[in-house]
């Protein structure tokens, strides 16, 4: 167990400032003298970073240690929170998150793949639930701390607690984290990950700069050119080297595949939603930070809660019909609150949120389980590494597009149409929920799981109920 909160603590330290950074976008937009349109940058932009190299830090971690590459990734994460604690503008404050999130890519998929190899196969969607709670109950401690703080004194603050506490845990890991096996007879597939990282920054970087400076601004144009160029070099390395970072196979597995499109459509809307709702309540309802932090502080709360139960009901009921109920509720969720755009109703807003973060949490962890057991040991990492990549990619896309069109005097009905938009989107991942190849309690995959194409097993689910 002690093993478990040092872990988790790197984890909670990289997340906790997210929620209450949201909410303080519009005051450091001002304080910075910038727009809200480029201000969004500090999520997306370290999001982005944090998809990119994910997958690689996870592959690292399967080959020389995961200790290893937690507490290298938890030291940088720690040094550039303090950097950024001191950012003079808004370029440098981007900068300085994006490198930040980058050195901290490591301590997900690093902490999930030692708390994997501790605990037995049974309970891994109870860890994959405590996983997820904490990754969501931490951003609630940041507005509980931050939120009062910001509005006392100033956004920094939050980024001098983020580094104080992330140096301190650092110091607890090195005594407690366990060390996981290295692989010494398999090299780093450095070509691969360039060409991954590159194609997929590519693309996001002209989703994002396509509403301020338009389809046909050069540099959209060369991004949407050159990122599926560089993502078909990616396929074709991976093909021909003998130590790929993602064996392309895999894949096509039914609990990898589906998994991960159900994170990638999941989380685009959640976390767009987060922006929104933040950027709609300084906007529309005219609310300073602290009751923005406090009106939003329900959703990880609830991601928390959901989390934690997931797992007892993924036993009862199986995991898929738990990702299917959760992603329901999330689309609901997005609704409700685009409805509280035209109304201004608060109450609505709470009630969305609430149930946005519940749905989300309830659909992570048999997402987790499913998609660690269909990988093995062997690539826990890099399996754990790429869902996380998907779901920065979701949000990094879904926080570019959704909020390209909202600007600085939007209205009520502009928010609601972006927030229908996304709920549209959010529909996608119930789909895709719908592939996991388990009826039954997760942990008891059925034998078709390993092979079976998830577009075939989708369709077929989709006649029987049709």
């Amino acid at each position: 167990m002690t093993v478990m909160v040092v872990a988790l603590i790197g984890v909670a330290a990289t997340s906790f400032p997210i929620t209450v950074l949201s909410a303080a976008l519009p005051d450091i937009a001002a304080d910075l003298g910038t727009s809200n349109a480029t201000i969004t940058w500090v999520i997306s932009a370290p999001l982005l970073a944090f998809a990119v190299f994910t997958p690689m830090a996870g592959k690292l971690g399967d080959l020389h240690g995961h200790r290893r590459m937690y507490l290298w990734g938890f030291t940088g994460a720690a040094i550039g929170s303090l950097a950024t604690a001191f950012a003079p503008d808004a370029a440098t404050l981007i900068a300085l998150r994006v490198l930040a999130q980058a050195a901290a890519s490591s301590t997900g998929p690093s902490a999930l793949a030692i708390l994997m190899s501790v605990f037995p196969d049974e309970r891994r969607t109870w860890v994959a639930g405590i996983w997820s709670g904490v990754l969501a109950a931490s951003p609630a401690l940041g507005v509980a701390l931050g939120g009062p703080l910001i509005d006392a004194t100033s956004w920094r603050v939050l980024f001098v607690i983020q580094g104080v506490g992330s140096a301190v845990a650092v110091l607890a890991s090195l005594r407690v984290l366990p060390a996981t096996p290295r692989r010494r007879d398999v090299t780093f597939d450095l070509p691969g990950g360039i060409a991954l990282g590159a194609g997929v920054g590519a693309i996001l970087f002209a989703l994002n700069r396509s509403a301020p400076w338009g389809w046909t601004n050069p540099f959209v144009v060369a991004g949407l050119s050159v990122g599926p160029v560089l993502l078909a070099l990616f396929v074709l390395v991976e093909r021909r080297t003998d130590h790929p970072l993602v064996h392309l196979p895999t894949l096509r597995r039914r609990n990898v595949a589906a998994p991960i499109a159900s994170q990638l459509f999941l989380n685009g809307p959640y976390m767009a939603g987060l922006v929104l709702t933040a950027l709609m309540l300084s906007t529309v309802f005219d609310y300073d930070t602290t009751t923005i932090s406090l009106t939003i502080l329900p959703r990880p709360i609830a991601f928390a809660a959901g989390a934690w139960t997931a797992g007892a009901a993924a036993a009862r009921f199986g995991g898929r019909t738990v990702v299917v109920s959760g992603t329901t509720l999330v689309t609901a969720s997005l609704v409700l609150i685009g409805t509280a755009a035209l109304t201004h109703a608060t109450a609505l807003v709470v009630v969305g949120v609430l149930i946005a973060g519940a749905g989300s949490g309830f659909s992570r962890p048999p997402i987790i389980a499913a998609l660690t057991e269909a990988v093995g040991e062997a690539d826990m990492g890099v399996g754990t590494g790429l869902l996380n990549m998907t779901g920065q990619i979701g949000a990094a896309a879904g926080i570019s597009l959704l909020t390209a069109p909202i600007g600085d005097a939007a209205g009520g009905r502009e928010f609601f149409v972006v927030f229908v938009v996304a709920a549209v989107v959010a529909v996608l991942a119930i789909v895709a929920a719908h592939a996991i190849a388990y009826d039954g309690p997760v942990g008891r995959p059925t034998p078709a799981a390993p092979s079976a194409p998830w577009s075939t097993a989708l369709m077929a689910r989709l006649r029987r109920n049709g």
